[in-house]
């Protein structure tokens, strides 16, 4: 029994430590995404930021134990009218079902957003216990959000580590007279043939 504690307070603290991107972070990813990030607009801070959010949605993308998807489920029966009693069978549907969901997607906020859907068809969905596909439709868009996210980090983070390239150098006097005499050269030659312009 210490041991399923011990795993319950585990997963509800690694849930509650991470939370979606926002403000700035979200404004970066956006603008990766969206192919307006320079290097310039990361700075030391910004960077910091991005490898603190990466670890924490790593962390939330990984897949969930069992023992918290079990913990997830019989709290929300405590929620729905018809819920069955969460026994380990049942809960192993669950998990086959939902097994790509990962253990970020499985926190107190989904388990509200599910009791808060809207009837459909006159039918009270979230009040009523799911079926795991049912389930696994309504996680999904939460592990999307998640997956998307470390993506969108783990490219800021690639754009900020890549070495960049050298400054390129003005030319000097020498260098300007071996373009201007190169220049001269394709110039005499293209009179020499006739299929230059007149210069």
């Amino acid at each position: 029994m210490a041991e399923i504690a011990k795993l319950t307070r585990a997963t509800i603290a690694k849930a509650s430590g991470y939370a979606p991107a926002s403000g700035d972070l979200r404004a970066l990813i956006a603008a990766k995404r969206e192919g307006y990030l320079w290097r310039s607009d990361l700075t030391p801070d910004r960077i910091s930021a991005v490898r603190h959010q990466l670890a924490m949605a790593e962390a939330a993308a990984k897949p969930p134990p069992f023992e918290g998807i079990k913990t997830w489920l019989a709290k929300l029966a405590t929620l729905v009218s018809n819920a069955p009693v969460p026994s380990g069978e049942i809960c192993a549907v669950f998990a086959e079902v939902c097994s790509d969901i990962p253990d970020g997607a499985w926190t107190p906020a989904t388990r509200i957003a599910w009791t808060r859907q809207a009837d459909r068809n006159g039918y009270p969905i979230g009040s009523r216990w799911p079926a795991p596909g049912e389930l696994y439709a309504h996680l999904r868009p939460y592990a999307e959000q998640i997956r998307s996210e470390v993506t969108g980090l783990r490219e800021i983070l690639a754009m900020a580590e890549k070495p960049s390239e050298p400054e390129r150098k003005r030319p000097d006097a020498k260098e300007m007279a071996r373009a201007g005499a190169l220049a001269d050269a394709v110039i005499r030659e293209l009179r020499a043939t006739g299929e230059g312009m007149a210069l």
